[in-house]
């Protein structure tokens, strides 16, 4: 082909493509439009799992919205009141985690944001774009949302779990399972009406964001179980899987994330002019430390040293003044202790508090990594959220006091894309497969932002399809084979090959 011919060619290429149209967003009404009249017991009822900051919270005494108001994310931290309501009561003895109380209840998922800067009122989509997809597939919202009821036959079903998320995952797990049981008797007297007394038994699908995702798998794997004092893990039953066919995780932080460690040292604004979390507030909100890197995958150190630090080593709190137990954060302790007459007994409360918290969180993140056999009927999906410079790894620097994020990676700005895949390879031994403990049906890779995958068209199309019209595994002749578990972690911190399930 000559020079010329060739010029041709790429030209008709070129105007071909330039008239081509773009490709349109998927209409879900329309491709959803027979899903969602169709009445059958097949269609499970499906349940929506946020993640941290997801759940709007109020105080119970005063009916004051502490977290996600009308008119403003949270009240000012500033105020003292305020300052007690945000934060977890700090225990002063070796009383469990789970007795130390508030008047703080929850009060609904938080589907839109709102803020005010400058007097201008913002509006930011949170859960809304979740709950407009389900209700495009034919999900009826009548329990969470009087406009939204529909005339049906049957009552779908679709529920929102609110919890609080400055709690101990593992309670919030154990909340999950008693919501669960609830809905179970609420769904299956419905289906009695309609389908009659040989109605099949209920089982839920799950939709979890985020940390809704860790809530989730420790649910999956141990039920209500509670974490043993003693230190062990508790035995893998998988008795919350027997009530859930199939579970959309999105965007999970599967291994933590650096940022959980940096806002507890730091503390944590949400943006310009709005209010600042200081590093007492944080360090009472047990989910935090859950959700803090692997110390297997050497994400955190000291300025200039090569070496990392254990971040659940309560000397290394004590020898570098991390959150609670800096002594600029006194006069804050102060305000969350009134009773406690001097800084020595308040420093020292807060060092057996945080010992009890470190352990915890140490233990939790040895009961989810294990690896474990996947139940055959349970079908479990991912999505990760991709394109954007994520922090990575962070550096304490001794002379400022401050952390300092050093390394960027692909992630979703917010979470990993190692940490959503449960990337045990982040340990620098590479191989071409991935190494996990997890494996499921399908993942789909999307060029989101950490929130913004929920609003996502694509990610609705395949939510939907996943839900509605995706075999499932009791109804295929050959189940495809899960990912092969290799280098993840056993009962210690620093395991190098997998244990076998128990």
């Amino acid at each position: 082909m000559t020079v010329w011919a060739r010029f041709s060619a790429m030209a008709a290429v070129l105007f071909v493509t330039a008239c081509a149209p773009e490709p349109k967003a998927p209409n879900l009404n329309t491709l959803y439009d027979s899903a969602a009249a169709f009445e059958t017991q097949d269609r499970r009822p499906v349940i929506s799992i946020p993640g941290t900051l997801g759940s709007r919270l109020i105080d119970r005494d005063s009916g004051i919205v502490i977290w996600g108001g009308a008119s403003g994310l949270s009240v000012d931290p500033d105020v003292p009141e305020n300052a007690r309501r945000i934060a977890l009561p700090i225990g002063s003895g070796s009383e469990s985690l789970r007795l130390l109380r508030d008047g703080v209840r929850t009060d609904g998922v938080l589907r839109v944001a709102r803020a005010s800067v400058l007097g201008i009122p913002l509006e930011l989509d949170i859960y809304r774009g979740v709950i407009s997809t389900l209700i495009a597939g034919g999900f009826d919202f009548r329990e969470t949302r009087e406009e939204e009821i529909t005339e049906r036959d049957v009552n779908l079903d679709s529920f929102e779990f609110p919890y609080d998320w400055r709690r101990d995952i593992v309670e919030a797990a154990q909340d999950l399972d008693y919501f669960i049981s609830r809905k179970t008797n609420q769904v299956m007297e419905e289906r009695r009406r309609v389908f009659g007394p040989d109605a099949e038994t209920v089982k839920f699908d799950l939709i979890a964001h985020s940390m809704g995702g860790l809530v989730t798998r420790y649910y999956l794997m141990y039920g209500a179980a509670d974490l043993p004092e003693d230190g062990s893990l508790p035995e893998v039953t998988w008795a919350g899987a027997e009530h859930v066919g199939r579970v959309v995780f999105i965007a999970p932080p599967n291994t933590g994330s650096v940022l959980a460690f940096e806002n507890l040292v730091n503390g944590k604004t949400l943006g310009p002019f709005q209010p600042t979390y200081a590093p007492a507030i944080l360090g009472t909100h047990v989910s935090t430390y859950q959700l803090f890197p692997r110390d297997r995958h050497k994400r955190v150190r000291i300025a200039g040293s090569d070496e990392p630090v254990d971040v659940f080593d309560l000397a290394n709190w004590e020898r570098y003044g991390w959150g609670m137990l800096n002594p600029g954060q006194d006069a804050l302790l102060q305000i969350l202790m009134p009773e406690e007459p001097t800084a020595e007994g308040r420093h020292e409360r807060a060092r057996r508090h945080l010992a009890k918290i470190l352990k915890r969180a140490e233990q939790f993140q040895r009961a989810i990594d294990r690896p474990v056999t996947i139940p055959e009927d349970l079908d479990l999906y991912l999505v990760v959220g991709g394109g954007f410079e994520t922090p990575a790894e962070v550096e304490y620097d001794p002379e400022t006091g401050r952390v300092e994020i050093t390394k960027l990676e692909e992630g979703d700005g917010v979470v990993l894309r190692a940490s959503s895949l449960l990337d045990e390879r982040q340990d620098g031994n590479y191989t071409l497969s991935l190494r996990s403990p997890l494996s499921y049906r399908s993942v789909l890779l999307l060029p989101e932002e950490h929130v913004d995958i929920t609003k996502s068209p694509v990610f609705g199309d395949n939510l939907l399809f996943w839900l509605l019209e995706a075999q499932r595994s009791g109804d295929q002749l050959v189940r495809p084979g899960r990912l092969s578990v290799a280098g993840a972690p056993s009962e210690g911190r620093a395991a190098t090959s997998p244990p076998a399930d128990k």
